[in-house]
Protein backbone atom coordinates (compact mmCIF):
# COMPACT_ATOMS: atom_id res chain seq x y z
CA UNK A 1 0.00 0.00 0.00
CA UNK A 2 2.70 2.30 0.61
CA UNK A 3 5.56 0.35 -1.21
CA UNK A 4 5.30 3.31 -4.39
CA UNK A 5 5.81 6.00 -2.03
CA UNK A 6 8.87 4.64 -0.33
CA UNK A 7 10.51 3.76 -3.99
CA UNK A 8 9.81 -0.18 -3.32
CA UNK A 9 8.57 -3.07 -5.21
CA UNK A 10 7.02 -4.93 -2.82
CA UNK A 11 6.89 -5.62 1.21
CA UNK A 12 9.96 -5.49 2.82
CA UNK A 13 8.79 -6.07 6.17
CA UNK A 14 6.29 -9.28 5.43
CA UNK A 15 6.50 -11.87 8.60
CA UNK A 16 6.69 -14.63 5.98
CA UNK A 17 9.86 -16.66 6.30
CA UNK A 18 11.05 -15.59 2.35
CA UNK A 19 15.04 -16.33 2.89
CA UNK A 20 15.56 -13.43 0.50
CA UNK A 21 15.00 -10.88 3.65
CA UNK A 22 17.13 -12.61 6.17
CA UNK A 23 19.57 -10.42 7.22
CA UNK A 24 22.51 -12.08 8.67
CA UNK A 25 23.83 -10.71 11.53
CA UNK A 26 26.48 -12.78 13.38
CA UNK A 27 24.49 -15.20 15.09
CA UNK A 28 22.49 -15.54 12.32
CA UNK A 29 25.29 -16.54 9.39
CA UNK A 30 26.89 -18.34 12.77
CA UNK A 31 24.03 -20.66 12.82
CA UNK A 32 23.47 -21.21 9.02
CA UNK A 33 26.94 -22.07 8.05
CA UNK A 34 26.91 -24.28 11.18
CA UNK A 35 23.92 -26.15 9.88
CA UNK A 36 25.13 -26.47 6.56
CA UNK A 37 28.26 -27.70 8.03
CA UNK A 38 26.57 -30.78 9.81
CA UNK A 39 24.65 -31.69 6.87
CA UNK A 40 27.65 -31.73 4.53
CA UNK A 41 30.15 -33.40 7.10
CA UNK A 42 27.45 -35.85 8.12
CA UNK A 43 27.35 -34.87 11.73
CA UNK A 44 23.82 -36.53 11.90
CA UNK A 45 22.31 -34.45 14.05
CA UNK A 46 22.14 -30.64 14.63
CA UNK A 47 19.62 -28.26 16.59
CA UNK A 48 18.57 -24.46 16.47
CA UNK A 49 17.06 -22.82 19.27
CA UNK A 50 15.83 -19.71 19.78
CA UNK A 51 13.24 -17.62 21.39
CA UNK A 52 10.02 -16.57 19.41
CA UNK A 53 10.41 -14.73 16.39
CA UNK A 54 14.45 -14.42 15.93
CA UNK A 55 14.24 -16.18 12.46
CA UNK A 56 14.42 -19.76 12.78
CA UNK A 57 12.29 -20.87 10.26
CA UNK A 58 13.87 -18.19 7.97
CA UNK A 59 17.41 -19.61 8.76
CA UNK A 60 15.96 -22.74 7.90
CA UNK A 61 14.02 -21.58 4.19
CA UNK A 62 17.96 -20.11 3.52
CA UNK A 63 19.35 -23.64 4.19
CA UNK A 64 17.54 -25.48 2.29
CA UNK A 65 18.39 -23.17 -0.61
CA UNK A 66 22.11 -23.95 -0.08
CA UNK A 67 21.35 -27.33 -0.68
CA UNK A 68 21.96 -29.16 -4.10
CA UNK A 69 18.42 -30.88 -5.05
CA UNK A 70 20.18 -33.28 -6.47
CA UNK A 71 22.68 -34.69 -3.77
CA UNK A 72 20.15 -33.94 -1.19
CA UNK A 73 16.35 -35.49 -0.49
CA UNK A 74 14.90 -32.94 1.81
CA UNK A 75 11.84 -34.25 4.38
CA UNK A 76 10.21 -30.64 5.84
CA UNK A 77 8.16 -31.18 9.01
CA UNK A 78 6.25 -28.33 10.15
CA UNK A 79 3.86 -29.78 12.28
CA UNK A 80 5.48 -32.37 14.48
CA UNK A 81 2.58 -32.97 16.88
CA UNK A 82 2.61 -36.76 15.66
CA UNK A 83 2.89 -39.82 17.03
CA UNK A 84 5.90 -42.39 16.46
CA UNK A 85 4.00 -44.15 13.57
CA UNK A 86 2.47 -40.97 12.09
CA UNK A 87 5.98 -39.64 12.01
CA UNK A 88 7.25 -42.25 9.87
CA UNK A 89 4.40 -42.32 7.74
CA UNK A 90 5.32 -38.46 7.15
CA UNK A 91 8.66 -39.51 6.11
CA UNK A 92 7.95 -42.08 3.72
CA UNK A 93 5.44 -39.46 2.03
CA UNK A 94 7.80 -36.98 2.10
CA UNK A 95 10.55 -39.29 0.26
CA UNK A 96 7.76 -40.13 -2.57
CA UNK A 97 7.36 -43.65 -0.84
CA UNK A 98 3.74 -43.91 1.09
CA UNK A 99 2.99 -47.22 3.28
CA UNK A 100 -0.48 -48.32 4.45
CA UNK A 101 0.80 -50.44 7.36
CA UNK A 102 0.58 -49.64 10.72
CA UNK A 103 3.08 -51.36 12.25
CA UNK A 104 6.23 -49.59 13.54
CA UNK A 105 8.80 -52.25 12.55
CA UNK A 106 7.50 -52.67 8.95
CA UNK A 107 7.63 -48.77 8.60
CA UNK A 108 11.26 -48.88 10.12
CA UNK A 109 12.48 -51.68 7.82
CA UNK A 110 10.69 -49.97 5.10
CA UNK A 111 12.11 -46.54 5.51
CA UNK A 112 15.86 -48.12 6.56
CA UNK A 113 15.81 -49.97 2.84
CA UNK A 114 14.28 -46.40 1.28
CA UNK A 115 17.52 -44.69 2.72
CA UNK A 116 20.16 -47.30 1.53
CA UNK A 117 18.62 -46.71 -2.07
CA UNK A 118 18.85 -43.02 -2.19
CA UNK A 119 22.51 -43.65 -0.65
CA UNK A 120 23.21 -45.81 -3.51
CA UNK A 121 21.87 -43.25 -5.55
CA UNK A 122 24.12 -40.72 -4.34
CA UNK A 123 21.62 -38.90 -2.51
CA UNK A 124 21.51 -37.89 1.52
CA UNK A 125 18.08 -37.46 2.90
CA UNK A 126 17.80 -34.28 5.03
CA UNK A 127 15.18 -34.41 8.28
CA UNK A 128 14.40 -31.12 9.63
CA UNK A 129 11.55 -30.66 12.06
CA UNK A 130 10.63 -26.86 12.65
CA UNK A 131 8.78 -25.94 15.94
CA UNK A 132 10.46 -29.13 17.42
CA UNK A 133 9.35 -27.73 20.89
CA UNK A 134 5.63 -29.07 19.99
CA UNK A 135 6.67 -32.58 20.32
CA UNK A 136 4.87 -33.75 23.06
CA UNK A 137 6.02 -37.49 23.05
CA UNK A 138 9.31 -38.50 24.48
CA UNK A 139 8.54 -41.96 22.16
CA UNK A 140 8.29 -39.70 18.84
CA UNK A 141 11.83 -38.10 20.02
CA UNK A 142 13.05 -41.68 20.71
CA UNK A 143 11.83 -42.43 17.15
CA UNK A 144 13.91 -39.59 15.70
CA UNK A 145 16.81 -40.93 17.61
CA UNK A 146 16.24 -44.52 16.53
CA UNK A 147 16.60 -43.39 12.76
CA UNK A 148 20.14 -41.98 13.25
CA UNK A 149 21.10 -45.59 13.78
CA UNK A 150 20.37 -45.85 10.11
CA UNK A 151 24.23 -46.56 8.80
CA UNK A 152 26.12 -47.24 5.87
CA UNK A 153 29.87 -47.77 6.17
CA UNK A 154 30.33 -45.17 8.90
CA UNK A 155 28.09 -42.38 7.30
CA UNK A 156 24.54 -41.19 8.49
CA UNK A 157 21.77 -42.34 5.95
CA UNK A 158 19.77 -39.18 7.27
CA UNK A 159 20.73 -35.93 8.64
CA UNK A 160 18.14 -34.57 11.65
CA UNK A 161 17.83 -31.16 12.13
CA UNK A 162 15.23 -29.93 15.05
CA UNK A 163 14.41 -26.29 15.35
CA UNK A 164 12.72 -25.12 18.34
CA UNK A 165 12.06 -22.64 20.67
CA UNK A 166 14.22 -22.52 24.24
CA UNK A 167 12.30 -25.26 25.98
CA UNK A 168 13.34 -27.77 23.70
CA UNK A 169 16.19 -28.11 25.18
CA UNK A 170 14.35 -29.44 28.10
CA UNK A 171 12.31 -32.01 26.45
CA UNK A 172 15.82 -33.59 24.69
CA UNK A 173 16.92 -33.63 28.32
CA UNK A 174 14.73 -36.32 29.02
CA UNK A 175 15.70 -38.40 26.31
CA UNK A 176 19.72 -38.47 26.64
CA UNK A 177 20.61 -40.85 23.88
CA UNK A 178 19.25 -37.81 21.71
CA UNK A 179 20.51 -34.92 23.20
CA UNK A 180 23.82 -36.59 23.18
CA UNK A 181 23.86 -37.22 19.31
CA UNK A 182 23.56 -33.35 18.80
CA UNK A 183 26.47 -32.41 17.36
CA UNK A 184 25.68 -29.53 16.49
CA UNK A 185 24.02 -26.64 18.50
CA UNK A 186 23.42 -23.47 17.70
CA UNK A 187 21.46 -20.33 19.82
CA UNK A 188 19.60 -17.62 18.35
CA UNK A 189 19.89 -14.73 20.05
CA UNK A 190 18.18 -10.91 19.66
CA UNK A 191 19.64 -8.28 17.77
CA UNK A 192 21.60 -5.20 19.10
CA UNK A 193 20.40 -1.69 18.23
CA UNK A 194 23.26 -1.67 15.34
CA UNK A 195 21.77 -4.63 14.46
CA UNK A 196 18.60 -3.38 13.92
CA UNK A 197 19.49 -0.54 11.67
CA UNK A 198 21.14 -2.64 9.75
CA UNK A 199 18.78 -5.16 9.14
CA UNK A 200 16.02 -2.46 8.07
CA UNK A 201 17.98 -1.27 5.50
CA UNK A 202 19.13 -4.77 4.11
CA UNK A 203 15.20 -5.81 3.58
CA UNK A 204 14.22 -2.29 2.27
CA UNK A 205 17.36 -2.78 -0.08
CA UNK A 206 15.73 -6.08 -1.25
CA UNK A 207 12.27 -4.41 -1.62
CA UNK A 208 14.00 -2.04 -4.05
CA UNK A 209 14.78 1.25 -2.00
CA UNK A 210 17.42 2.98 -3.66
CA UNK A 211 18.00 5.92 -1.61
CA UNK A 212 21.37 6.62 0.00
CA UNK A 213 20.02 7.05 3.70
CA UNK A 214 18.00 4.89 5.57
CA UNK A 215 14.30 6.22 6.40
CA UNK A 216 14.25 5.39 10.00
CA UNK A 217 17.10 7.78 12.22
CA UNK A 218 19.23 6.87 15.04
CA UNK A 219 16.63 8.09 17.69
CA UNK A 220 13.63 6.30 15.50
CA UNK A 221 15.94 2.85 16.18
CA UNK A 222 16.28 3.45 19.46
CA UNK A 223 12.55 3.66 20.11
CA UNK A 224 12.13 0.99 18.65
CA UNK A 225 14.64 -1.44 20.07
CA UNK A 226 13.44 -0.34 23.58
CA UNK A 227 10.40 -1.79 22.64
CA UNK A 228 10.62 -5.14 20.74
CA UNK A 229 13.95 -5.76 22.41
CA UNK A 230 15.93 -6.45 19.17
CA UNK A 231 13.40 -9.41 18.30
CA UNK A 232 13.41 -9.74 14.31
CA UNK A 233 9.99 -10.22 13.86
CA UNK A 234 8.41 -7.84 16.34
CA UNK A 235 10.78 -4.95 15.02
CA UNK A 236 9.57 -5.59 11.33
CA UNK A 237 5.88 -5.58 12.78
CA UNK A 238 7.04 -1.69 13.72
CA UNK A 239 9.24 -1.02 11.05
CA UNK A 240 5.98 -1.57 8.56
CA UNK A 241 3.55 0.08 10.85
CA UNK A 242 5.86 3.21 10.86
CA UNK A 243 6.43 3.25 7.38
CA UNK A 244 2.47 3.47 6.65
CA UNK A 245 2.36 6.17 9.45
CA UNK A 246 4.64 7.90 8.00
CA UNK A 247 3.18 7.50 4.27
CA UNK A 248 -0.50 8.71 5.40
CA UNK A 249 1.17 11.40 7.58
CA UNK A 250 3.45 12.49 4.23
CA UNK A 251 6.49 12.13 5.81
CA UNK A 252 9.92 11.30 4.15
CA UNK A 253 11.84 9.69 7.16
CA UNK A 254 10.54 7.85 10.21
CA UNK A 255 12.23 9.85 13.49
CA UNK A 256 12.00 9.32 17.26
CA UNK A 257 8.50 11.21 17.93
CA UNK A 258 7.18 9.07 15.03
CA UNK A 259 8.14 5.77 16.31
CA UNK A 260 7.56 6.36 19.71
CA UNK A 261 3.59 7.27 18.66
CA UNK A 262 3.50 3.79 16.44
CA UNK A 263 4.66 2.03 19.20
CA UNK A 264 2.15 3.30 21.64
CA UNK A 265 -0.27 2.78 19.02
CA UNK A 266 0.38 -0.77 18.76
CA UNK A 267 0.42 -1.37 22.39
CA UNK A 268 -2.93 -0.07 22.45
CA UNK A 269 -1.85 2.82 24.81
CA UNK A 270 -2.92 6.61 24.58
CA UNK A 271 -0.05 9.20 25.32
CA UNK A 272 -1.08 11.18 28.66
CA UNK A 273 -1.92 15.03 27.60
Amino acid sequence: MYEQYWGLNEQPFSLTPDPRFLYLSRAHEDALTMLHYAIMRNKGAAMLCGDIGLGKTTVSRKLLELLNPVEHKVVLIVNPILTPVQILHEILEQLGKPSTSKNRQVLVQDLHNHLIRFYELGQRVVLMVDEAHLIRSTGTLEELRLLLNCQMNDQFLISLLLLGQLEMKKKLAKVPALEQRMAIRQYLRPLDTTEVADMLLYRLRVAGYSEEQSPFTPDAIYEMHKFSKGIPRLTSQLADNAMMYAYVRKEKSIDGFLMHQVVLEYQGVEEAA
